[in-house]
């Protein structure tokens, strides 16, 4: 038989403790490899997740853009007095905008545009002038007894 060596077993003590940390350190890496394999799994879906509501974003955002271009279409044909080079944008709240300073500009030209006209010309009296009879005063007197005749021979004959 083999002899008792206190050294041999203590290292035989200190082995066995080794290999059952080994073997602990084997099965906790085991575990976490697990855990990172479903982490992946989940940060894949995830990433899946973020590129569908991306793509999703951008239809919106796309119908967006053309709503906000039919809006201002719809606004401009309800409106022809105004310019469609004032109001350019693409955004619900700049055509809103857009629209008003545009709205101030046209009325603003139209009261300058009417001031110059009234400026330039002078009021005329509406309707006809009035009527009078017509001044012989400058008619040498044969004329005046010519035109005198001519009522008298007008007034007789109706």
């Amino acid at each position: 038989m083999a002899k008792y060596d206190p050294e041999t077993s203590v290292l035989k003590e200190q082995l066995s403790e080794a290999l059952a940390q080994v073997d602990s350190l084997q099965a906790t890496a085991a575990d976490a490899e697990a855990r990172a394999a479903t982490h992946s799994d989940h940060v894949a879906a995830l990433q899946g997740e973020v590129d569908a509501a991306r793509a999703e974003n951008e239809r919106l955002g796309t119908r967006v853009r053309e709503s906000a271009l039919k809006y201002r279409e719809a606004r401009l044909a309800a409106s022809p007095h105004i310019p469609p080079e004032l109001v350019s944008s693409a955004e619900l709240e700049e055509i809103d905008e857009q629209f008003a300073a545009a709205e101030r500009v046209v009325s603003e030209m139209r009261e300058r545009v009417e001031k110059e006209r009234r400026q330039e010309s002078p009021p005329v009296p509406a309707g006809s002038p009035v009527r009078r009879a017509p001044d012989y005063s400058q008619l040498p007197p044969g004329e005046k007894i010519k035109l005198g005749l001519q009522h008298l021979a007008e007034r007789e004959t109706s």
